[in-house]
């Protein structure tokens, strides 16, 4: 079974081909350096970005693994959630690939593609309990198999991934500023008071006034002619983000005892959500305790593909 696996939900357009369970290839184009300029992604750029780049990708593709066409089973593709014009972008592509090679067209789930990146050269053992975190989602999913997935907690505002951005950009960081407030956070003490959002007995997550509380700090500082020691405010950012987290995911771990515990998403990279589900796992005994390599972090075919192949084998 070989299956060839399209990702276009936002500013990467990625295509990864699976064989027998062994990724072949994994192609990504990333136009982070296009949306900089903004400070974030611009929708319509995306979408047109996509058509520019998507032959590139295709003859990548081909030239890495030289691939025939003819032995592809199935194609796949990222149906929902993400932006409607990206979206639409790798649709088109995998159903004129789909069509020409008379082969099945699959939509996919995005959130799911993300949980089944951990599974790249792992084997899930069920229930896994995921921890997906991203510029646009904060879930968490109990994953009963490849085709039973049960969200039991989301956020009800702005992602985590969004919050660290926003943050970043107003500390004067370029987008994406995630990353640089995660490295500076491990240079630094959370000396500055921040809230836990949505710190209650539910599952769910809410990022909107973390976010809103940081950037007031911010301004009520800089007015004040106080300065703002980087290192120690973007740990203090970072110690609120992710505490809240590993709270309602260890209750999570409490109540549905789960076989495998597992993070995704582009916020996956961030060393003190790595740590966390480490500690996590360890403290509970969870053996198997998967962190995605940090090239199936961000959005990539290749976790689509892993999806399309659990989905299709499973018994």
């Amino acid at each position: 079974m070989k299956i060839l696996a399209i990702e276009s939900s936002c500013d990467e357009f990625s295509i990864g081909v699976i064989e027998n369970d062994k990724i072949l290839c994994n192609v990504v184009s990333s136009q982070i350096e296009n949306h900089k300029q903004f400070g974030g992604v611009v929708p319509e750029l995306a979408a047109r970005l996509h058509l520019e780049n998507l032959n590139w990708v295709l003859n990548e593709v081909q030239e890495k693994i030289k691939l025939d066409w003819n032995t592809i089973d199935q194609v796949a593709y990222t149906a929902n959630p993400g932006l409607l014009g990206s979206l639409i972008i790798g649709k088109m592509v995998a159903e004129t690939i789909g069509t020409y090679l008379d082969v099945p067209i699959v939509p996919l789930d995005h959130i799911e593609g993300h949980i089944f990146a951990s599974s790249i050269d792992n084997d899930f053992v069920y229930p896994v309990l995921a921890l997906i975190v991203s510029g646009g989602h904060t879930q968490i999913e109990l994953v009963k198999s490849p085709n039973n997935f049960e969200i039991i907690g989301s956020t009800i505002d702005d992602a985590i991934g969004e919050s660290y951005d926003k943050v970043a950009r107003v500390l004067g960081f370029d987008y994406p500023g995630g990353p640089q407030v995660d490295k500076l956070a491990q240079l630094g003490t959370p000396t500055y008071q921040l809230p836990l959002s949505k710190n209650d007995q539910s599952y769910d997550f809410s990022y909107s006034g973390l976010k809103t509380a940081a950037i007031n700090l911010i301004h009520n500082l800089n007015q004040k002619q106080e300065p703002i020691k980087i290192n120690d405010f973007c740990a203090s950012f970072q110690e609120a983000a992710t505490k809240v987290i590993a709270m309602k995911l260890e209750r999570a771990i409490q109540e549905y005892k789960p076989q495998t515990l597992t993070v995704g998403g582009g916020v996956s990279a961030n060393s003190r959500i790595r740590t966390t589900i480490m500690e996590l796992g360890k403290k509970y005994q969870i053996h198997k305790t998967i962190i995605p390599k940090f090239e199936y972090c961000t959005d990539n075919g290749a976790m689509m593909a892993q999806l399309a192949y659990a989905k299709f084998t499973e018994k």
